[in-house]
C-alpha cells in the first residue's frame, strides 16, 4: 500500500509571512514564520509556493530551514509569473490566475480525481478564491498589514488535518 500523501500548504508570501503587500526583496517576519513553522510541524504538511517569488524557491526553501522548518519543506511550485517590479499593477490578474495556477498543479501533482487529492490549504493576503469557488473552505486570507495570525495558523491546521 502507498504512503499517504502529505497535506499541501499553498503559500503566498508578501502580506502572509511579512507586513506588506509587495516587499523590494523577499522578507520574513520572525514571529509570522515562526507561526508557519508551527502549522509544518502541526500538520506535517509540505509546502507549494504559489508567491511571485516563487522562483526563488531555493533560496526560500534555505530561508524556512534557517527559521526552524524541516528540511524539504519546500516542495515545489506553482507555475505562474515571478516577481515583476510592476507586480501592483499585476496583482488584479491574481484572483483569476492564481487558483488556476494551483488546479494546475494539484492536477500534475496529484492527478486528475480531485476526490483522490491531499488534503490541501491556500493561505494569501489577496482574494484568489473567490466566494462561490468550490475551494472556499480551503482558503485562509491574511491582511497585507498584519500577515499571518494565529487564529489563521489554527485555521490552516484544522483545513490539512481534515
Amino acid at each position: 500500500m502507498a504512503a499517504p500523501r502529505r497535506p499541501v500548504l499553498l503559500l503566498d508570501v508578501d502580506g502572509v509571512l511579512n507586513r506588506t503587500a509587495t516587499a523590494k526583496q523577499i522578507a520574513l517576519d520572525e514571529d509570522l514564520i515562526a507561526l508557519l513553522r508551527d502549522v509544518a510541524e502541526r500538520s506535517a504538511c509540505e509546502v507549494v509556493l504559489t508567491t511571485y517569488w516563487r522562483y526563488f524557491e531555493e533560496y526560500l526553501a534555505y530561508a524556512f530551514e534557517r527559521h526552524g522548518l524541516p528540511k524539504g519543506a519546500v516542495a515545489g511550485r506553482t507555475a505562474g509569473e515571478p516577481h515583476r517590479s510592476d507586480s501592483v499593477a499585476h496583482d488584479s490578474k491574481v484572483p483569476e490566475l492564481r487558483v488556476l495556477e494551483i488546479e494546475r498543479y494539484m492536477r500534475e501533482t496529484h492527478g486528475e480525481d480531485e476526490t483522490a487529492w491531499p488534503p490541501f490549504a491556500v493561505v494569501d493576503d489577496k482574494e484568489v478564491v473567490s466566494a462561490e469557488h468550490r475551494w472556499r473552505g480551503r482558503f485562509v486570507r491574511t491582511k497585507h498589514d498584519v500577515g499571518l495570525t494565529k487564529a489563521q495558523a489554527d485555521a490552516l491546521i484544522d483545513i490539512l488535518s481534515r
